[in-house]
């Protein structure tokens, strides 16, 4: 669900919690994953995102930043807040930018909708 504001929300009821062990799970494959250091990449670690953050509650860790004080992100990406109807509150990170003429997201996450804006980010799913 998309809420007015400055930052975007995104309502996620099926977020997906890995262990600390399946964080090396694969990106979609049956490839182990490989970080590449960027915005949407999977992790295992804070060395994996030089310049970002390891946020390893998502499904093979994703790489973003916070970006609740600033509403700021890359581009290419949009600063989202994101909800989990079984976690709550997840805070609010910056997702990679998906759909038409863009690159796709990583194998093992999805383009998802943010609401009514047409706004669609890379998500687990």
């Amino acid at each position: 669900m998309l809420v007015p504001g400055r930052s975007r929300f995104l309502s996620l009821p099926l977020i997906l919690v890995l262990g600390a062990g399946s964080a090396a799970a694969s990106c979609g494959s049956s490839v182990p994953c490989q970080p590449t250091g960027e915005l949407g990449s999977c992790c295992e670690n804070g060395a994996d995102c030089p310049a970002l953050t390891c946020l390893s509650q998502f499904p093979s860790g994703l790489c973003s930043m916070d970006c609740a004080a600033t509403h700021q992100c890359p581009s290419g990406s949009h600063c989202v807040k994101i909800v989990s109807q079984s976690q709550g509150d997840l805070g609010t990170i910056c997702l990679k930018q998906c759909g038409t003429g863009l690159p796709a997201c990583r194998g093992d996450y999805g383009c998802r909708s943010a609401g009514d804006s047409g706004l669609q980010v890379c998500f687990p799913g």
